[in-house]
């Protein structure tokens, strides 16, 4: 049997605002087109790029609605698996129609940064780096922070970095802040080093149409 597809968009910037509605009716199923299907999750998008898991849709076309939830940092979205057109900042979602010209992948689009020396941490999840670093640049966005050196805590957290230098951390829930000042297992100092690796976390649908 055939299948309905209908839905809604609309968008606000600024002073325009735009509206519109869809509906149309994908083809009946028969022995060449077997399913009319979607695919929903989420995840964290890493530097290197990875393909959205397409569930049983191969090869067809439909349409992508995929949500940015990153507080800071871009999400890039691929449609054809090789160059990535489409920035969705933080917070937003897009609507995507796309096609069979290849996989829709998703990335961070910063760089990880090695070995970035931490000059100060708050009790109330704040931390200074002071732009010392072996390789990469630290930029705002989201990233997984892991211990190098220098620290007494050996676990992995997220940092929110506001600017290139300033940031908030997070246990890996991403919500509860994580006080880092002390010693001991709580203790983050001056002398600390860490290792970024920026990511974004995002939702998804995709149908086939």
């Amino acid at each position: 049997m055939s299948t309905k597809i209908s839905g809604s968009v609309s968008l606000v910037y600024g002073n325009h605002s735009h509206s519109e509605t869809f509906s149309t009716t994908a083809s009946t199923l028969t022995n060449t087109n077997e399913s009319h299907d979607y695919s929903a999750g989420g995840g964290r998008a890493v530097v290197g790029g990875a393909a959205l898991d397409p569930g049983t849709i191969d090869g067809a076309e439909g349409l992508l609605l995929i949500k940015n939830d990153n507080n800071i940092g871009a999400l890039d979205v691929s449609v054809d698996g090789s160059s990535y057109d489409i920035s969705i900042p933080a917070g937003v979602a897009n609507l995507i129609s796309v096609g069979t010209s290849g996989a829709v992948q998703v990335k961070a689009p910063s760089a990880s940064v090695s070995q970035a020396d931490v000059a100060s941490v708050s009790s109330a999840g704040a931390i200074v780096f002071d732009g010392t670093t072996v390789s990469g640049s630290i930029v705002p966005g989201t990233a997984i922070m892991t211990k190098h050196t220098g620290s007494f805590y050996p676990d992995d957290l997220v940092v929110e970095i506001d600017t290139a230098l300033t940031g908030t951390v997070y246990e890996l829930d991403g919500v509860t802040k994580k006080d880092l000042t002390g010693a001991g297992v709580a203790g983050y100092t001056a002398s600390t080093v860490v290792n970024l690796v920026y990511i974004v976390k995002y939702r998804f649908t995709l149908t086939e149409a």
